[in-house]
């Protein structure tokens, strides 16, 4: 199992598209809409809420995006024939889909450290070790929920249709969640929709954590996502067998 995690670790870590969009983008957009809305801040307190804020948005977006894009790659592998060539050596499904799961999971953690690193050090958040740590831990395993949701569409989707959905998924839950835009600057009903993604809750997650809450509510809320969609992925994996390269 430990050199096919390994083995699967470095297929994804070697592709660009990887470092650019989950490490890299989230790290530039900190700085950039920490400098257009914090450069408007009348006193220091009010850059600080502006300046955490994103800073944690951009972990949340850059996290749901490196969790969707290593579990969704089960459709690519599936096309290519990888999982039919994994099928006849001495490796069970389960322990596929494990690996696949721990990857998925240890991808998120580059980007929120990266983009923790670019708010402390570039625009100057400042938060005490304690709760740099929680915010870091409560938003890798917030991660779960965008990394079950990733396995579900990598076994229900076809290749071509998954990829389309890494990008445009990402966009949506960012842009719904409230990500980009605070969601009490939504119109009244789409403010209600972002209530109703696992985005949104990832983002208030890492905001209790901030200004030194209790994370109960968005904890339990991702939680039931993540059953959700691993529930999901279950049932979809029962109909349709890792092997499979059609139907």
């Amino acid at each position: 199992m430990t050199d096919l995690f390994l083995f699967q670790l470095r297929r994804v870590t070697r592709s660009w598209q990887y470092l650019f969009f989950t490490v890299l983008l989230p790290a530039l957009f900190t700085v950039f809409f920490t400098k257009v809305f914090g450069g408007q801040a009348v006193s220091a307190a009010e850059y600080q809420d502006h300046a955490s804020d994103y800073m944690v948005s951009m972990m949340c977006y850059g996290g749901l995006g490196a969790a969707l894009g290593a579990t969704i790659r089960l459709s690519f592998d599936r096309a290519s024939g990888w999982l039919r060539q994994l099928r006849v050596l001495p490796i069970p499904g389960r322990t596929v889909v494990a690996v696949d799961v721990a990857v998925g999971m240890v991808l998120v953690l580059p980007s929120l450290v990266v983009v923790a690193l670019v708010g402390r050090f570039v625009n100057d958040v400042q938060l005490g070790l304690g709760t740099w740590l929680g915010l870091l831990g409560v938003l890798w395993l917030g991660s779960a929920a965008f990394v079950a949701l990733g396995m579900l569409l990598g076994l229900a989707l076809e290749e071509k249709a998954a990829g389309a959905a890494i990008g445009i998924l990402s966009v949506v839950l960012a842009a719904l969640g409230g990500l980009w835009i605070p969601v009490w600057l939504f119109p009244a009903g789409l403010e209600l929709v972002a209530r109703a993604t696992p985005s949104y809750w990832y983002g208030e997650l890492g905001r209790d954590v901030v200004v030194g809450g209790q994370p109960l509510l968005a904890a339990v809320v991702l939680a039931g996502f993540t059953a959700l969609f691993a529930v999901a992925a279950l049932a979809v994996a029962s109909r349709r067998p890792l092997h499979a390269v059609a139907g």
